[in-house]
């Protein structure tokens, strides 16, 4: 009698209890060989390396841009990034009018559009409280305030970077870029660890309700900058460094989960949002070709695209598990979304997929095909071969099952193969648009 209540009470191996809090942090510039459960023997991540040990590993997950604004947008909408609407406000606050007079290019205008369906709106509408703690980088102005996109509590940046002890933006904004929520106000710390301390306190004030966390770390993007301002330590030492502030980091999420006994409750990821772009001396992308926004082809090589993935769930993921199988970052809304009891609006196209199967130790959909595309430089994928092209041209065709490194071009010995990708991206284009 009592193994029979046990069983109605306990949820199954691998069977996802209901309402599950999900936590997904999220590096900036993270290359696929920047960990030590990735094989790097010289960046000591014990804390990341122990969350993999516990969950699963993915050799094959891409992120959907080489470079931030794009990857964030189809982390944000589960939609590819050329899919998304992106406005320019022509109602700007002063500040910004400045600063768009400054850059011709009206950079600080654009941001993704209010009306897209974001996976903060749709859990937030089935009952969760959502945070965006870190970067945002989807509009720099404050009609594309993060709050106006489902999440309920904001602390961080708007911009793509800031300098980690003064919190002034980079790229030309050289102004203070550090929010909370909808104000923007100072506070003294390094940046990684003021982001750290705001996640640990938003678990602590939301643990007895469902919640979603995106952690998105700005380290180990430039500027490289290191716990000490004053530190005359070379680009590569300190690279290593801010890497080894992010493993704490993620070492103290967990510790919080169990703190409150949220372990067993709450998904946690953890993964790169796109390839990295290190100092000299550091292998950050291991043995890949290429790295983020590459000058030769855009980062569509691996180097640009195929980032760390980790995703732990004790009693639902199996632990200590490593899987090829394919994940993208837009196949984190209709995850999520599944899990929560969120359904996206009738008729929404989605591009991303529910892959807590594949976590959970499954396959995936082998016949997917899989698209990038950066200014006129572009990638497609099939199984394991894919396709590198420019404008009208395709450049390069590699099978990633036995030359993932992408050391040998078979357009010559492929024609026929080269020649049906590149017609199936000139479909995906036609449809999507060459944004």
């Amino acid at each position: 009698m009592l193994a029979a209540l046990v069983a109605l009470v306990l949820p199954a191996f691998g069977q996802a209890s209901a309402r599950p809090n999900i936590v997904l942090i999220l590096a900036d510039d993270l290359g696929y060989g920047s960990l030590g459960c990735y094989g790097n023997a010289e960046i000591k991540t014990p804390n990341i390396d122990r969350l993999a040990a516990s969950g699963v590993r993915l050799t094959d997950f891409h992120s959907n841009g080489s470079v931030c604004s794009p990857t964030r947008a189809a982390l944000l909408t589960g939609r590819y990034p050329q899919r998304c609407a992106w406005v320019a406000d022509e109602e700007l606050s002063p500040v910004f009018r400045r600063q768009r007079r400054a850059n011709p290019p009206q950079r600080w205008a654009w941001g993704i559009a209010t009306n897209e369906v974001t996976i903060g709106k749709l859990l937030q509408q089935a009952g969760y409280h959502t945070a965006l703690i870190g970067k945002w980088h989807l509009g720099y102005d404050v009609k594309f305030h993060p709050m106006n996109f489902g999440f309920d509590e904001f602390r961080g940046f708007m911009g793509g970077n800031v300098d980690y002890h003064t919190h002034v933006a980079g790229y030309g904004l050289k102004q203070l870029d550090w929010w909370n929520n909808r104000e923007i106000k100072n506070e003294a710390g390094y940046t990684t660890d003021l982001l750290t301390q705001y996640a640990t306190d938003f678990i602590a004030r939301n643990k007895e309700k469902p919640f979603f966390l995106l952690l998105a770390h700005g380290t180990p993007h430039e500027p490289w900058q290191g716990r000490d301002p004053a530190s005359t330590n070379s680009p590569a030492q300190i690279y290593r460094e801010m890497i080894g502030v992010l493993d704490e980091s993620v070492g103290k999420i967990v510790e919080a989960l169990r703190k409150y006994h949220l372990e067993t409750n709450t998904l946690v990821i953890f993964c790169s949002d796109n390839g990295a772009a290190a100092p000299r001396g550091v292998p950050a992308n291991g043995h890949l070709r290429g790295r983020k926004g590459s000058k030769t082809d855009g980062g569509m090589s691996e180097g640009g695209h195929r980032v760390p993935f980790i995703a732990a769930w004790p009693g639902v993921i199996p632990a200590g598990k490593t899987s090829d199988e394919t994940v993208m970052t837009m196949d984190f809304l209709p995850t999520f979304a599944k899990l929560a009891g969120a359904t996206p609006p009738a008729g929404h196209q989605l591009d991303g997929l529910d892959v807590m199967p594949v976590l959970n130790g499954g396959v995936g959909d082998s016949s997917r095909v899989l698209h990038w595309r950066f200014g006129d430089e572009w990638a497609v994928r099939k199984g394991a071969w894919k396709l590198i092209g420019k404008g009208n041209a395709a450049l390069n065709l590699v099978n990633l099952e036995t030359d993932i490194a992408e050391k040998m071009n078979q357009i010559k010995e492929q024609p026929d193969l080269a020649g049906a990708l590149m017609k199936i991206h000139g479909q995906w284009t036609a449809e999507i648009g060459d944004k």
